[in-house]
């Protein structure tokens, strides 16, 4: 059971990954082209409308990859120096608590989502919720990596949670 939790955890990572690289490529080359377009007089009418919704597609799933390596800004001299079981404490607390938020941002989103899906795109005649659909599968995706650090960090109750960096600004 649990390596078929590992093996589709595994899958979703690449897809999501993979998403995001062709997204913000794409995104990339429609502001480009947008760009070419008025340069010469000639411009890319749909390209802004077509940026904007890749870029908050962009934007989430890299959202979620950055959580993903515990790439997040955090504060952590208080947790520096506590124990480990009130680092563990402390850790389940702030988790619980943005997973509060994930959940909140999921179902407004999804709301959202719903909202904005009989409004066309100026440009594109597309739904808006093409666009707005990001907000509950961003949310939902960083829902699925805290639940997953969750877990981690239970079962591994002795060791700190992993950062991405301790730097010092």
């Amino acid at each position: 059971m649990a390596s078929i939790l590992t093996r589709t955890l595994r899958a979703l990572r690449l897809v999501e990954r993979a998403l995001a690289i062709t997204l913000l490529s794409v995104l990339v080359a429609v502001v480009f082209a947008g760009a070419i377009g008025r340069y010469v007089g000639r411009p890319v009418i749909w390209s802004d409308e077509v940026a904007q919704a890749l870029f908050v597609w962009v934007s989430l799933l890299a959202a979620d990859l950055t959580l993903q390596r515990y790439g997040h800004f955090s504060i952590d001299i208080v947790a520096n120096l506590l124990g480990p079981r009130a680092r563990l404490a402390l850790d389940v607390v702030v988790m619980l608590l943005v997973g509060g938020l994930l959940v909140l941002l999921l179902v407004n989103g999804l709301r959202f989502a719903n909202m904005t899906a009989g409004r066309p795109m100026p440009m594109l005649g597309l739904p808006s919720s093409v666009a707005t659909a990001a907000m509950p599968v961003g949310f939902g995706l960083m829902l699925i990596t805290l639940l997953e650090q969750f877990v981690r960090r239970l079962r591994d109750r002795g060791a700190p949670a992993p950062h991405a960096a301790s730097e010092v600004m």
